[in-house]
């Protein structure tokens, strides 16, 4: 492939637009800087056909509609490996959806690998050796100019992903498995479609919350809004600030010197040290924050879980049988409602709610669970 054209202006992107989408398949990757900005953002699009790779820029392009267009052309397939993020920020930062998704990581996972992270794919599938440089993973991508490196890295993900996605759509129709992944393909897409800003930061999110008492949970609240908003103001991740471990510990232990506080950037520390200590005087001298109840679960019955043990086994000896992770087969949750009420088979195989079953593994897996079900119930 010759080396990635770099696109920057307008012109140059409307143009190669315009060659885009008369392409049957296009490979699709981005580059953000969310370790390096308190909102991160997509930095870098790397588009490849067969023969080019195109790596634009959207800090310098204004108008993307027509990558919208494209992406959401189903007539055209859109090949990512791990695609859930990606698509995830199409749609917060752009509104784009994407339709003819086929994402190798998904498509690698139904062929029997258990961790197909992008080099091990191209190795295995392609005998393509690809270079790791968690360096490069891990940099600022909204700075300019990139490196020649840092490009050559880029379009290193995306430069074998059409060829990998060919590969794959072959040996899945051999092992009669295509329909099954094109299943998985439509429901990411949808969760693509419907996908919203973020959850909002929340300090009761905060591992490690849990173990405080309501008046520790008040510094841990304060603490939290004055790490957020001082992260916001700098534009840096909140972890840069200061670390969760940080938080709990000086919510636990108020008095603690700052020097000692773990994940407490020592820039943090000169600037917010009186900040610190008046944010938790205050939060000491406030009402202590409950925690919203939690529902109460019963524990299962016995016979419940029996039958949970034994429909969990069904699904591993039926992995075990199709070489495949037995999570794919049929969704936990699922065989949990069949295990408490085995009487609700019909109502999870019928489409009554999202009960998360796919129709493949009802029309491939379906009567041997209802048959493993019966003998359960017999």
């Amino acid at each position: 492939m010759n080396n990635p054209q770099f696109i920057s202006t307008q012109a140059q992107w409307d143009k190669t637009a315009a060659s885009l989408s008369a392409e049957p398949e296009l490979a699709i990757d981005t580059e953000a800087n969310s370790m390096h900005a308190y909102r991160g953002r997509i930095c870098l699009i790397q588009i490849a056909t067969e023969r080019s790779a195109y790596l634009l820029d959207p800090l310098a392009v204004d108008d993307l509609s027509k990558l919208g267009h494209i992406l959401a052309n189903p007539s055209i397939c859109k090949v990512l490996h791990g695609s859930d993020y990606d698509l995830r920020c199409f749609h917060r930062e752009y509104g784009f959806v994407v339709s003819g998704l086929f994402d190798t990581e998904i498509a690698a996972r139904f062929q029997g690998m258990v961790s197909p992270n992008l080099a091990a794919l191209l190795q295995q599938f392609l005998n393509v050796d690809k270079p790791k440089s968690k360096r490069l993973q891990r940099s600022n991508w909204g700075i300019r100019p990139l490196s020649v490196e840092a490009v050559r890295y880029a379009a290193a993900d995306v430069e074998y992903l059409i060829p990998l996605a060919s590969r794959l759509r072959q040996l899945l129709g051999q092992a009669g498995r295509l329909e099954w992944v094109t299943e998985e393909f439509a429901r990411l897409e949808s969760i693509g479609q419907t996908a919203s800003a973020l959850s909002a930061p929340d300090f009761l999110r905060v591992k490690g919350s849990d173990r405080l008492d309501s008046g520790q949970l008040a510094i841990l609240k304060r603490l939290f809004e004055l790490r957020e908003a001082e992260a916001e103001r700098i534009d840096l991740p909140p972890y840069r600030v200061m670390g969760n471990d940080g938080l709990i510990q000086l919510s636990r232990e108020p008095f603690t010197p700052l020097e000692d506080i773990p994940g407490l950037a020592p820039a943090a520390m000169r600037r917010l040290g009186p900040r610190i200590r008046t944010t938790i005087q205050q939060a000491m001298r406030e009402p202590g924050v409950e925690r919203p109840p939690r529902p109460r679960r019963e524990p299962p019955a016995r016979e419940t879980q029996a039958r949970l043990q034994k429909l969990k086994q069904w699904r591993s000896d039926k992995g075990a049988d199709l070489g495949l992770d037995p999570a794919l087969l049929w969704p936990a949750a699922s065989l949990e409602r069949l295990a408490l009420d085995p009487s609700t088979w019909r109502s999870e195989v019928q489409g009554k709610g999202d009960t998360g079953v796919r129709n493949w593994q009802i029309r491939e897996l379906g009567p041997y669970l209802e048959s493993a079900l019966i003998s359960l119930s017999g």
